[in-house]
């Protein structure tokens, strides 16, 4: 649970250097790759719930808090508890946004699809939810019977 801590505050602390130096850049990172473009996304993924940012706060602080009551008794692997990480991080990273900004800051953009723009902390979520993903799907509880 400690790791995941730190992996969290991380996570959060990169988001938050990455939105104060590239929250109004625009250039090049990568050609055709990806670009760098500050935007403010007033909703969630794709804009969804727009203009609404303390809903999306109490949403993403019940889901961090959820997601900490369910886990924090649970014995899981490193993997699993780095995905956590992630995810806290990513979602502290996002809510620092909403209630300090009313709008996440947004600046990483896929040039090969230019469908969304994002930020760290969406990243650390998304590969957190990939990695708890991949536990839930096919990691073994250590539990009396899963042991026999």
């Amino acid at each position: 649970m400690k790791k995941s801590l730190w992996i969290a505050a991380l996570a959060a602390l990169i988001d938050r250097a990455a939105k104060l130096a590239w929250a109004a850049a625009d250039f090049v990172l990568i050609p055709g790759v990806l670009g760098v473009r500050g935007t403010r996304n007033t909703g969630m993924a794709f804009g969804m719930l727009g203009g609404r940012p303390y809903l999306l706060a109490a949403l993403t602080a019940g889901v961090m808090i959820a997601l900490f009551v369910y886990l924090r008794k649970k014995r899981l692997p490193g993997y699993a508890w780095a995905g956590f990480g992630l995810i806290l991080g990513g979602a502290a990273g996002n809510l620092f946004d909403r209630l300090a900004y009313g709008y996440v800051i947004d600046m990483l953009e896929p040039l090969f699809a230019r469908l969304f723009v994002f930020n760290p902390a969406d990243a650390a979520v998304v590969c957190g939810a990939v990695l708890l993903g991949v536990y839930l799907l096919f990691g073994k509880e250590d539990t009396p019977d899963a042991r026999a």
